[in-house]
């Protein structure tokens, strides 16, 4: 488990009302080590990182040092696919899962589309919620 205290420093993070399915695969220093994909829950993502849940314990199952491990994040926000590198910055068990706090280093591409979607899918809630209200 990583000690450092980490605060993500963003303009904006939207936490989900229904936390977002998602999968990813384990990689070391860029480098897949494990061929499964693993459902996660999406708990709140910002331009650059995001908070994850999953019931797959990774420290259990891989004896690497958790500064060296990225998750290779699967996920669509609104209607594009996107694949994000998570540097897990810290973990939490809870229950019988983990939290985990994943940074997007140096992936502007991927800040900029997750804005889009996000602005996007946002649009579509407010219109919803405005429709139901008539």
């Amino acid at each position: 488990m990583l000690s450092k205290k980490y605060k993500r420093n963003e303009a904006f993070r939207f936490v989900f009302n229904q936390p977002l399915d998602a999968q990813f695969s384990v990689l070391v220093n860029g480098r897949r080590i494990d061929s499964e994909m693993h459902p996660c829950k999406i708990i709140d993502i910002g331009p650059q990182g995001m908070k994850v849940f999953t019931d797959f314990d990774i420290s259990k199952i891989y004896k690497h040092p958790p500064d060296l491990l990225q998750l290779e994040m699967h996920f669509v926000l609104d209607i594009i696919k996107i694949q994000a590198i998570g540097y897990i910055c810290w973990s939490r068990s809870y229950r019988t899962g983990v939290y985990y706090g994943l940074h997007f280093r140096n992936q502007p591409a991927v800040e900029d589309l997750i804005i889009s979607e996000m602005k996007s899918r946002r649009r579509k809630e407010v219109i919803d919620k405005k429709q139901m209200e008539f």
